[in-house]
């Protein structure tokens, strides 16, 4: 990955982006995010569906 390749390249663990960066068209920070819940969400009914 590209992050990979900065950390190898240069040792850099993390970097700064612009807000136009963060919420630009090609963002997908909260798609992510948002796929995260689903699956913890998943998880949590599958392991806990007996209980409610």
């Amino acid at each position: 990955t590209t992050s990979q390749k900065l950390y190898d390249q240069f040792g850099l663990e993390a970097l700064e982006i612009t807000d136009s960066v963060f919420n630009g068209p090609n963002s997908v920070v909260f798609e992510q995010a948002e796929n995260r819940l689903h699956a913890i969400k998943a998880i949590m009914a599958a392991t806990l569906g007996d209980l409610f």
